[in-house]
């Protein structure tokens, strides 16, 4: 029994420590399950999602904000001459007024236009097939853009008031994959949660889930797949047919 305890510490400490570290120094942290306002030195607002870290550097000549881990619904007052520009990974967003979301996750970057408009850029992605050109894509009020890990990118629309529908505890798993689903309700449960079946995190579906029952959502998502959860003393294991 001693040994099983100090196992799932050790796993529990190598889950949650590097998130601790890379969080150091940061301006603005939630934690679980935690939303938070933050007030922007232009009077623009941020909402800061759950376990996410944003830094803000604002200049005479730029308005820089960093999503370094999880999500942000970004509501940017119009009328300042600096562009106001959100880095989250390899992706940048340029914007002048407008509302929009981003969520920044392992396996992708998702950026989603509540109003307004915004230019998308991503530098060149060296893949294993090839080395991708630039990009640049121009999103609108109702469009939202998945650029993933593989170098992929779907474009395509997406409900206004579903930008950001996290804010209202919802769960907007509209064509994702079941991985990117766990990474999101990953975010609002304090245990881990292990997968057994890759396959099973590759498999697309879409539904609406609800953020504050994390456990029950997970069971929604990967039950129609044949996959049972299995909660254990704060950790959950998904384990497929």
């Amino acid at each position: 029994m001693l040994v099983g305890v100090s196992l799932l510490a050790v796993l529990a400490l190598s889950f949650y420590a590097p998130a601790l570290v890379k969080n150091l120094g940061v301006d603005h942290v939630t934690t679980t399950a935690e939303h938070r306002n933050v007030d922007l030195p232009d009077g623009s607002l941020v909402e800061l999602g759950a376990a996410s870290a944003l830094d803000v550097k604002f200049s005479e000549t730029s308005r820089l904000v960093k999503l370094r881990s999880g999500e942000a619904f970004f509501n940017v007052k119009s009328g300042d001459a600096r562009p106001f520009t959100v880095k989250a990974g390899g992706v940048s967003v340029v914007v002048t007024g407008t509302a929009f979301n981003v969520r920044l996750a392992d396996e992708a970057v998702t950026v989603a236009v509540e109003s307004g408009s915004v230019e998308v850029k991503m530098p060149p992605l060296e893949t294993e097939q090839a080395v991708m050109e630039p990009v640049l894509r121009r999103l609108q009020a109702g469009e939202q853009l998945v650029a993933r890990a593989d170098g992929t990118i779907e474009q395509g629309p997406v409900a206004p008031d579903e930008a950001g529908a996290w804010r209202r505890h919802r769960l907007n798993a509209s064509g994702t994959t079941v991985g990117e689903a766990i990474d999101q309700l990953r975010r609002y449960h304090g245990g881990w949660i292990v997968v057994t079946d890759g396959n099973l995190l590759r498999q697309r579906f879409a539904g609406f889930y609800d953020l504050r029952d994390p456990v029950a959502s997970l069971r929604a998502v990967v039950g129609p797949f044949g996959a049972q959860v299995h909660p254990v003393s704060g950790f959950i294991v998904v384990s497929a047919p």
